[in-house]
């Protein structure tokens, strides 16, 4: 498939942007662009939009015309790839405009560039919570699957565990503690504005509450230090479901540096730094593409 012509994309996408990085067929990278939200499963012809964009806008830093993506492999990470019909539709869309396209998750690219293409196992947490290993050529998965039916050990989850704490101090099921009390100064009005606020918050909302915990935690607060052991054990099941077979596990995610000093023994002496992003990992892939 390879002739000197050819480029190699990478596209990291999410539901807050788009990254695209171009290489020449040998790994130089040669151009470099980020447009909007690339999430498939809310909203396919968006995510195309957003990645035709930081295609053609890389290409054009790189001094190169837009109809080199025609000649191009392209490996695409985006949110939402495990929904069979959201990747049909926009293979669907994609297809004519690269000579190669595979579509991959998010999560799967973070996990290639991590390992530099090799086995290996991740598990991000961050607002969501999801692992990923690639094991033998196959790929396992655990959690990830959204708030809030999912997602567990997340900081929406912990957030979400502070908010209803509160209600249950408030009905007094539980004593008030400094972590309850950080909750309700952030609805002064009571239980109706927190109600209220709950009918319309998703998992972002709830997962701005995880850094309140943490602050009780550091406090020594009781309750704050029950969630999260609730919180950990939830993780370290999900972690320890996935294969290991003696190969390196990164964590990544915003909470993840918190976390990782407080996981069982088994679990922090695989833990190894990431080699490369989720753009190389894609990059990975498409070398793998390049050579068929």
């Amino acid at each position: 498939m390879s002739s000197p012509d050819t480029y190699l994309i990478g596209i990291d996408g999410g539901g807050t942007s788009c990254r695209a990085r171009i290489t020449d067929r040998h790994g130089n990278i040669v151009g470099e662009a980020q447009a909007g939200s690339a999430n498939i499963f809310q909203d396919v012809e968006l995510a195309w939009r957003s990645v035709h964009q930081a295609v053609t806008e890389a290409f054009a830093n790189a001094n190169l015309p837009a109809t080199c993506a025609q000649s191009s492999v392209l490996v695409a990470g985006l949110a939402g790839a495990e929904a069979p019909v959201a990747v049909e539709e926009f293979l669907h869309r994609a297809s004519d405009s690269f000579a190669d396209i595979s579509l991959l998750s998010d999560a799967q690219i973070a996990c290639l560039g991590a390992h530099a293409g090799q086995d290996g196992t991740i598990f991000i947490i961050g607002t969501g919570a999801i692992g990923i290993a690639l094991d033998q050529g196959q790929w396992r998965r655990v959690g990830g699957w959204g708030f809030p039916l999912n997602d567990l050990g997340s900081g929406a989850w912990l957030g979400q565990q502070a908010v209803r704490a509160a209600l249950d101090q408030r009905d007094g099921i539980i004593a008030r503690s400094l972590l309850t009390d950080s909750i309700w100064k952030i609805f002064p009005a009571g239980t109706d504005e927190l109600i209220g606020w709950s009918q319309i918050a998703g998992s972002g909302d709830y997962g701005s509450f995880a850094p309140l915990v943490l602050k009780a935690v550091a406090a020594h607060d009781n309750l704050a230090e029950a969630l999260m052991a609730e919180q950990i054990q939830l993780l370290s099941r999900q972690i320890q479901a996935l294969p290991a077979h003696g190969r390196g596990l990164c964590l990544m995610g915003g909470l993840a540096e918190t976390i990782a000093p407080k996981l069982p023994r088994d679990i922090q002496i695989r833990q190894v730094p990431a080699l490369g992003d989720a753009l190389s990992g894609a990059l990975y892939y498409a070398q793998t593409r390049l050579r068929r």
